[in-house]
């Protein structure tokens, strides 16, 4: 393999790695939403079960 072959192939794997690297970015950027989409949504149900806690609770009251 001479030098041009070599210098090719550095390239090569420079390109790859590089692409792999912007991938799994994108990967870590779509976790982080999903992450983030669960959270809201677990903090929604929490907000929902606080609320009907007090409505049950007024409903025992006024019995």
């Amino acid at each position: 393999m001479n030098e041009k072959e070599k210098y090719i192939g550095l390239l090569l794997q420079l390109e790859f790695a590089e692409n792999s690297h912007r991938d799994m970015l994108i990967l870590a950027a779509k976790h982080q939403a999903d992450a983030d989409r669960a959270a809201r949504q677990a903090r929604a149900f929490e907000h929902r079960a606080v609320r009907l806690q007090r409505q049950l609770e007024a409903a025992e009251d006024s019995l």
